[in-house]
């Protein structure tokens, strides 16, 4: 079972696979605003991340 945690910064990082497939794939372009976006979200799940490993230990 997966622990919500681990779901949650799953769920998080479905846009910004998303969005990057889209650029890749299918050529769409990312404005200021949604590289932005990506950042904020990126460095949230890696804070997430690392508050979870220190729990752990």
């Amino acid at each position: 079972m997966t622990a919500p945690t681990t779901a949650f910064i799953v769920a998080m990082l479905e846009p910004v696979t998303a969005s990057l497939f889209g650029v890749l794939l299918l050529g769409n372009h990312l404005g200021l605003v949604q590289l932005h976006g990506m950042v904020l979200i990126l460095s949230t799940v890696m804070l997430l991340s690392v508050k979870q490993l220190d729990k752990c230990v």
